[in-house]
């Protein structure tokens, strides 16, 4: 009897162990199970906080850095500006409201462009037309005199007027319509005619700019900034013509190419003094007919 009783004490104290030792492993499971778990938050926190970081530092480059590169670049401009020593005479100077706005050797680049002008041949030219999917001939109106209206939305360049069919040979004539706005070369298409539309405008010296960076007289200053890909809008009437910029450079003032229609594409040439206000060569946007 005795030993029976022992035989189930002992079996009890064993039962009793092995649960003990399953409670302490399964304890130890758990504990492992919840370590992890605060590991796996732990690294979850620090990659939030990295990616938190690396996005918060992208959003202030993305708006510091363009900032920055305007300012580095106002400053370079104006120390060019300051460093050229009488570029053109004194006669050239513009003003407006007695401030300094920009030098103007236009007279006899004008004159020399408006010659140019005459030379061209558009008999028997033909352009592409996007609209109608066709080749249409080049048209001169040398008559038209209705106001048409450029938007350069890309550079802040909104519903500025543009005088067509301006006698660019007389400066008394063009000057007073640039105060204006822009003007459209007399001698080649209007834009929706085909071939390619001639527009130009003042640019002004930075220091002026800076102070009226709206000004009607002074906005192809902003073609600067224009970058290829950007759109172009014209208003005739109650057509819109849409461009896109294919090309941008810089060429010497007896460079008269740019007034040539260039192969079958229907374009619109824009065109202001460079460097900015100086006028000593001259920078061109060339963009292409939607």
């Amino acid at each position: 009897m005795g030993t029976i009783l022992a035989d189930k004490y002992v079996k009890c104290q064993q039962m009793t162990l092995e649960s003990l030792i399953g409670n302490i492993s399964k304890m130890e499971k758990d504990i492992h199970v919840k370590k992890q778990s605060e590991k796996k938050i732990s690294d979850t926190k620090k990659t939030l906080s990295w990616i938190f970081g690396i996005v918060g530092i992208v959003i202030i480059l993305s708006q510091t850095v363009p900032l920055l590169y305007s300012y580095i670049r106002g400053e370079m401009a104006l120390f060019q500006q300051g460093q050229m020593k009488d570029p053109l005479p004194e006669s050239y100077r513009q003003y407006v409201e007695d401030e300094f706005a920009y030098y103007d050797p236009g007279k006899s680049y004008f004159a020399n462009l408006s010659e140019n002008a005459d030379s061209l041949e558009y008999q028997g030219l033909f352009t592409y037309d996007p609209t109608t999917k066709s080749t249409k001939e080049i048209v001169v109106d040398k008559e038209y005199k209705e106001l048409m209206y450029i938007s350069i939305s890309e550079v802040g360049i909104e519903n500025i007027r543009i005088t067509p069919n301006v006698e660019s040979k007389n400066e008394e004539v063009y000057d007073k319509l640039l105060k204006y706005g822009l003007a459209h070369f007399k001698g080649t298409p209007l834009p929706g005619d085909g071939g390619n539309s001639f527009i130009y405008g003042h640019s002004a010296v930075i220091s002026f700019f800076k102070k009226h960076s709206n000004l009607p007289e002074t906005i192809f200053t902003k073609l600067e900034d224009v970058d290829i890909g950007d759109s172009v809008e014209i208003k005739r009437e109650d057509t819109v013509f849409k461009y896109v910029v294919r090309n941008k450079k810089i060429v010497s003032s007896d460079d008269f190419s740019i007034l040539k229609t260039q192969g079958d594409k229907e374009t619109v040439t824009l065109m202001t003094c460079w460097p900015l206000g100086a006028g000593i060569k001259r920078l061109v946007v060339v963009a292409e007919r939607l």
